[in-house]
């Protein structure tokens, strides 16, 4: 039987000393990882700590939101920063607008013709909490101020349609303007005017 050709192999060598991938430039590194989704990026930042290095290098961040959000936006964030602060966290930064991308908006149901509502309004506060929206004042057309406070209650269960109930008892004297902020689960109000422009305390 003739012996096969030695032509008809091909023989693999390779190196103990690791991959062609790791001697790689570190600037051809980057643009390679510039082309990448972001998820092939945080990939390669568990292959070893050199990688890892580059992968969440602030450098690299800057280029990807340069990418993706455009030269001019990343500028006006640049020049918006105080002057100590040389370099914004750009990997945050990303990860938050990010999380923005994944919010979707529905229209609320309208209210049945038997339910309360309140009345439209500008300059109101709206806060959530205690899985509550609680609603209060503002102003109404004409420039008149409103002292009412609604409440809704968000569960498990909501279904697109807010019940409100009125609060007729323990409410602020009317305004708008004014600011409202939660704390654990109590409201701090303060501020704002009356329709007849006077400070509300």
């Amino acid at each position: 039987m003739a012996e096969p050709s030695t032509s008809s192999f091909t023989t693999i060598t390779t190196s103990s000393n690791g991959s062609s991938i790791t001697h790689m430039a570190q600037d051809h590194l980057f643009s390679i990882l510039l082309l990448l989704p972001i998820d092939s990026v945080l990939s390669f930042a568990m292959t070893c700590k050199r990688f890892r290095s580059l992968a969440y290098s602030d450098t690299l961040w800057e280029s990807i939101c340069r990418r993706d959000w455009g030269h001019s936006f990343v500028d006006a964030l640049k020049s918006s920063i105080e002057p100590k602060q040389h370099q914004l966290p750009w990997m945050k930064l990303y990860k938050q607008v990010s999380q923005l991308d994944t919010v979707s908006c529905q229209r609320l149901s309208d209210p049945d013709g038997d339910m309360l509502f309140p009345t439209p309004r500008a300059s109101h506060s709206f806060n959530f909490v205690s899985d509550c929206l609680v609603l209060f004042g503002g102003g109404c057309e004409g420039g008149r101020h409103l002292d009412d406070t609604w409440v809704a209650y968000v569960g498990n269960d909501f279904q697109r349609m807010l019940k409100w109930q009125k609060i007729s008892s323990g409410i602020p004297s009317g305004r708008f303007g004014h600011t409202c902020v939660v704390i654990g689960d109590s409201l701090v109000l303060f501020g704002g005017i009356n329709d007849h422009g006077i400070p509300s305390k």
